[in-house]
C-alpha cells in the first residue's frame, strides 16, 4: 500500500510538473505572438519624418542611359552596352553591342534589350548574357518569357512576321499576319513558361477601328493548331496597347476603357471585364498589382491609382499628391520620386514619407524594408535610411 501511495504521489507530481512546462511554454509563445504582431502593427503604422544619405560608391551616369531596377541591382543600358551594377556599385558583368534605338523588355529572371528597327536581340539575366541573335526583318517590338523564349514581332512593307526564339537564338516557330488581312501589331506579349503568345492588332475597317486580340500556343496544345493560333476576341472601336501575363496562365489587355483578364493555359477565355470610363493616365505591375493610374476627380489628390489583383478584383485606391518621374510597385509599398523628391505610400492608400532627398533621382531601387532603399544620382548611389 505504501509503495502505491508513493507511486501515486510521484505520478501527481509529475502531472503537475509537465503542467507548469506546457504552461510556461504556451505564455511564452503567445507573448511572442503579440510581440511579433505588436511589431507588424508598429511597422505597419509608422511615419518617417527625414531621411539620412551614405554614398556606397561613385557612379557616374550619362543622360542618354536608361536605368532600370533589376531584382534588386542597377541595369544601366544605351546604344553601346548594357551593365548590371549592385547596390554597392560594384559591376557584376558588362556587355556591349552596337544599337541605334535599343529597348527593353523585362520579366521576373530575364531581360531583352532588342534594336527597334534593326535586327539584334541580347537575352540576359543576373549572371549576364544568355545569348544573342539577329533578325532579318526589321524588329518593331520583343517580349520575353521567365524560360528565356523571346517572341519578336517584325515588319515589313506588307505584312508582319512573329517569331519566337530560344534565348540563343534559335527559331522555335513562326507565323505571318498580313496587315490588310489581320490589322497591324500593336503589341505582343509571352507567357512566363514561353509556350503563349498574345498579340494585339489594330484593324481599320471603313474609316473605323478596333482590336483583335488572339492567342497562340506554342506547346504540345497547340501543335495541331493551324498557325497554332488558339482563339482571339473582337473589340470594336477600341484600341490596345498593353498586353501583359501576370501569370503563366492569366493575361491582361488593357484598351481606353477596359481591363479584360484572359484565364487559361491551352486557350484562353474571356475572364473578368473591368470596364473604365477615365482617361488612363500610366500603368504599373508588381508581383502582386496591376496598377492603373488616373486623374483624381475629386480633387483631394492630384492623381489616383487603382490597384487590382491578379483575379481582377479592385483592392485599393491610392491618392497621390505629387507630379512624379518615377513610381514603383514593390511589395505592400508604392514609391514615387520626382527628380528630388520622394513619397512612399502603404499599398492601402497610407502616405508614410513625403520629403525631399537634396539630390538628384535618376532611379529607386526598394528593398524588403520599406525605410531602407538605393538611390542612384547623376553621379553616386547613395543608401538611404528614413527616420
Amino acid at each position: 500500500m505504501a509503495e502505491n501511495q508513493e507511486n501515486i504521489e510521484f505520478q501527481e507530481k509529475l502531472r503537475r510538473h509537465r503542467n507548469r512546462v506546457r504552461n510556461r511554454i504556451i505564455i511564452t509563445a503567445a507573448a511572442v505572438l503579440i510581440a511579433l504582431f505588436a511589431y507588424i502593427l508598429y511597422q505597419n503604422h509608422r511615419s518617417y519624418a527625414g531621411a539620412s544619405l551614405d554614398t556606397t560608391a561613385n557612379f557616374l551616369t550619362d543622360e542618354d542611359e536608361e536605368i532600370y531596377n533589376f531584382r534588386g541591382n542597377i541595369l544601366r543600358y544605351d546604344k553601346d552596352a548594357a551593365q548590371l551594377t549592385n547596390t554597392r556599385g560594384e559591376t557584376l558583368w558588362t556587355h556591349s553591342y552596337d544599337m541605334q534605338q535599343p529597348i527593353l523588355d523585362v520579366a521576373e529572371e530575364v531581360f531583352a534589350i532588342a534594336d527597334y528597327q534593326g535586327f539584334r536581340v541580347c537575352v540576359f539575366d543576373k549572371e549576364g548574357l544568355c545569348g544573342t541573335f539577329t533578325t532579318e526583318i526589321p524588329i518593331q517590338s520583343v517580349s520575353v518569357s521567365d524560360s528565356g523564349k523571346v517572341a519578336v514581332v517584325m515588319n515589313d512593307s506588307s505584312a508582319s512576321w512573329i517569331r519566337l526564339y530560344s534565348e540563343e537564338g534559335k527559331e522555335i516557330a513562326y507565323f505571318v499576319r498580313t496587315m490588310s488581312e489581320h490589322g497591324y501589331p500593336v503589341a505582343v506579349a509571352v507567357s512566363p513558361g514561353g509556350d503563349l503568345i498574345c498579340l494585339s492588332s489594330l484593324m481599320v475597317e471603313d474609316s473605323s477601328v478596333k482590336t483583335y486580340i488572339s492567342f497562340y500556343n506554342f506547346g504540345s496544345k497547340g501543335k495541331d493548331a493551324v498557325d497554332h493560333y488558339v482563339g482571339g476576341f473582337d473589340y470594336p472601336d477600341e484600341i490596345f496597347p498593353v498586353i501583359h501575363f501576370i501569370k503563366n496562365n492569366v493575361c491582361i489587355g488593357i484598351s481606353d476603357s477596359r481591363l479584360v483578364y484572359y484565364e487559361g493555359s491551352a486557350a484562353p477565355k474571356n475572364g473578368t471585364n473591368n470596364l473604365i470610363s477615365e482617361e488612363i493616365r500610366g500603368v504599373y505591375y508588381s508581383d502582386q498589382y496591376i496598377g492603373l493610374l488616373f486623374n483624381d476627380a475629386t480633387g483631394e489628390s492630384q492623381y489616383r491609382l487603382d490597384l487590382y489583383d491578379a483575379e481582377g478584383n479592385r483592392k485599393h485606391s491610392v491618392g497621390i499628391s505629387m507630379d512624379f518621374t518615377g513610381l514603383q510597385i514593390s511589395g505592400d509599398y508604392i514609391y514615387i520620386n520626382n527628380d528630388s523628391e520622394l513619397q512612399i505610400y502603404t499599398t492601402g492608400g497610407r502616405r508614410i514619407f513625403d520629403g525631399s532627398l537634396g539630390v538628384s533621382i535618376r532611379a529607386l531601387i526598394p528593398s524588403s524594408r520599406p525605410r531602407r532603399l538605393t538611390v542612384v544620382t547623376e553621379s553616386t548611389i547613395e543608401a538611404v535610411t528614413l527616420d
